[in-house]
């Protein structure tokens, strides 16, 4: 294998960024697509009488309840950190507040809803910085997909369905230093894509107290198409590391999720069981336009994975709902493949929120999430010999309209 090989079989390291870098959902999923579930540690499935089932379970709208319609905006803080195995050094990424907005929208009359979800439920985000000493692996990375998902639904007594699509965007845009034994270089590869895939949603009213919820949302396959950009290349490896274009595939996992809701008093208590089927994406492939430059590509053997929320909400007061919940996401990563392009580690989390109402109408909403990364080593004989910790701190801020 020659030396440029090496080289550009990083850089598809370098992709595979999209792994966890903003210490999330499991994979690069983001679980917080609503302030209102997100209070209760996402669980959402089984959530009726509010704007985010348009995200969580549409068919859940399919009740005769008029307009709803909710706008949010996340604000995340990510932190990793990097140890040598031996103590020699230690390093935290760069981490910056990042704010993906979410739109809920929905008419429901009669028997019949209609209406569309918008938010980024995918992404990723890292810098570490320019020196540390993995930077011939990953500088920065930056994934995002931001999805649209019209539906329709209706209802059948006590059933409820809902079937639509969705339409995904993505861009992703990698950087890292390249080693020329004696000088370094940098490239940038920077890539866009749009996919479709399919949604399909069921709610069951058991009794008047208890809901069930189940919903799917598939595998989403996104060609990426850019430009590599190399910079202070020496002569030797001038006719191969050209400005030039660069393609990839990526495939979003298929989404399956049940949850339930029961409620009693003033209290309604929720939890979802969600999995992901992150073993469809097995390996990341950048192919560049020029011949002379060899394809790269990376393997990530990543698993589907199976987690868990759950949370409460209580109406204290006349207009008032205070929530809590708790989470866990497993990560789908392989210890063989590790490395800190895609440290990624299984997450716990802790939820709060609460929502006041505005007259009759109008809602405001809030929460607070901690999420504990749970650490690994790294066990990739190709890799940085590094242990990876982390956590992250969210707030959300919503406004809800009901009519």
């Amino acid at each position: 294998m020659t030396r440029l090989s090496v080289i550009l079989i990083v850089v598809v390291a370098a992709t595979s960024a999209v792994a966890v870098h903003d210490a999330r959902a499991g994979g690069f999923a983001v679980a917080e697509q609503s302030t209102t579930a997100a209070g209760t540690g996402s669980a959402g499935t089984a959530r009726t009488d509010d704007a985010s089932a348009a995200w969580y379970n549409p068919a859940a709208l399919a009740d005769a309840g008029g307009w709803r319609i909710g706008f949010g905006i996340l604000a995340a803080q990510p932190s990793l950190t990097a140890r040598a195995m031996d103590g020699s050094w230690s390093t935290n990424n760069e981490s910056a507040w990042i704010t993906p907005p979410h739109v809920n929208a929905s008419f429901a009359s009669g028997d019949f809803a209609a209406g569309i979800a918008l938010g980024v439920p995918y992404g990723s985000g890292v810098t570490w910085p320019a020196d540390w000493p993995g930077r011939f692996e990953i500088v920065r990375s930056k994934l995002e997909v931001f999805r649209a998902s019209p539906f329709a639904a209706w209802r059948f007594g006590k059933w409820r369905v809902s079937g639509g699509l969705h339409v995904d965007a993505a861009r992703l845009r990698v950087g890292r230093q390249l080693d020329f034994i004696d000088t370094e270089g940098d490239v940038l590869v920077d890539m866009d894509g749009t996919g479709v895939g399919l949604d399909a949603a069921a709610f069951y009213q058991a009794t008047d107290d208890v809901d069930v919820g189940l919903t799917y949302k598939s595998r989403t396959g996104i060609d990426l198409a850019g430009a590599a950009d190399f910079e202070a290349t020496p002569d030797a490896f001038s006719m191969k590391t050209v400005d030039q274009n660069a393609t990839a595939h990526v495939t979003i996992p298929d989404r399956i999720a049940l949850g339930a809701a029961w409620r009693t008093g003033e209290w309604t208590v929720l939890g979802d069981l969600e999995i992901a089927t992150w073993s469809v994406y097995d390996e990341l492939v950048i192919d560049f336009e020029n011949d002379a430059t060899p394809d790269a590509k990376q393997t990530n053997n990543w698993t589907t994975t199976v987690g868990l929320r759950a949370g409460t909400e209580w109406r204290f007061a006349r207009g008032w709902v205070g929530r809590g919940g708790a989470f866990y996401d497993p990560s789908p990563a392989q210890d063989d493949t590790l490395a800190p392009s895609s440290p990624d580690s299984s997450r716990v989390g802790v939820t709060l929120g609460a929502t006041r109402a505005i007259g009759t109408d109008w809602y405001v909403d809030a929460f607070a999430e901690h999420l504990q990364l749970l650490g690994r080593q790294s066990q990739n004989e190709n890799s940085l010999a590094a242990e990876y910790s982390g956590h992250a701190r969210m707030l959300g801020f919503g406004v809800r309209y009901q009519r």
